[in-house]
């Protein structure tokens, strides 16, 4: 099924979230930023057992 342009283009100005799109952008990049820390802190710091 295949739309008119005039539908997808209305459909992406009127009806598409780009609001919800932005916020999950938005927290996947926080996400990936997170373990990215997470690893680079892992991998250079050299903390020994006590045992």
């Amino acid at each position: 099924m295949h739309l008119r342009p005039q539908v997808r283009s209305a459909y992406m100005k009127n009806d598409f979230e780009w609001d919800n799109l932005k916020k999950l952008s938005f927290k996947m990049v926080d996400e990936a930023n997170i373990k990215l820390m997470r690893d680079y802190v892992l991998e250079t710091s050299h903390i020994e057992d006590d045992e």
